[in-house]
């Protein structure tokens, strides 16, 4: 009976976090696909790590698939909490680092899927997103 009601409890507050409009993520990297899938995020895996190892901090952050055919997703990033100069810090270096991904990724795979930066996005901008939310992990 406790797993049920965990379990109903669980599936309750789920739903509740996907229907949110009050929750906002600080930066939103979106994997898009042209004809053969996405690119990979292995890039943003390690550039969170460097940031979080150099600047002492842990930068948080889920990921919602299902928005396309093709495997399209999007990571959201909370950065609320982090203080103003690191988050333009962070926020200044994704500036640069996607477009010279996106460059390396035509060099090396000409049909790989463009990888875009969004700001301030509420979670019930995602509505053609079908997939769950689940934490993204960036790994140590």
């Amino acid at each position: 009976m406790f797993f049920f009601f965990m379990l109903v409890a669980f599936k309750a507050n789920a739903t509740t976090i996907i229907n949110s409009t009050s929750v906002n993520y600080g930066v939103v990297v979106s994997f898009g696909s042209m004809c053969c899938g996405t690119a990979s995020d292995d890039f943003l895996k390690n550039f969170v790590k460097e940031f979080n190892f150099k600047n002492k901090v842990t930068i948080n952050a889920m990921q919602v698939g299902g928005c396309g055919r093709e495997g399209e997703y999007k990571i959201l990033f909370s950065i609320e909490k982090l203080k103003e100069v690191k988050k333009i810090k962070f926020v200044a270096a994704l500036k640069k680092l996607i477009p010279a991904q996106n460059d390396k990724n035509k060099t090396v795979k000409p049909n790989s899927g463009t990888i875009t930066l969004d700001y301030d996005l509420p979670l019930n901008k995602l509505g053609n997103c079908r997939g769950q939310l689940t934490k993204w992990n960036p790994g140590k």
